[in-house]
């Protein structure tokens, strides 16, 4: 498995618990940065960008003061 493909299982992971508690409002730069200390190949605001896209699809609440 590339080290891409292991990011993207773990967003899965992540927005799977978040649908648990989709009451709770998630901040995807807190969540890029801890993702960034294992997956250190892309930059932090890819990975923000792969976990907003997993957010918005399963219409998740987030906090994204980041976004353009």
């Amino acid at each position: 498995m590339t080290e891409n493909e292991e990011l993207v299982r773990e967003i899965g992971f992540l927005a799977d618990s978040a649908q648990m508690q989709s009451e709770k409002e998630f901040d995807i730069k807190s969540l890029a940065v801890g993702l960034w200390a294992n997956f250190n190949e892309l930059s932090v605001e890819e990975i923000e960008d792969a976990l907003r896209d997993a957010w918005r699809a399963r219409g998740l609440p987030f906090n994204d003061n980041a976004a353009t």
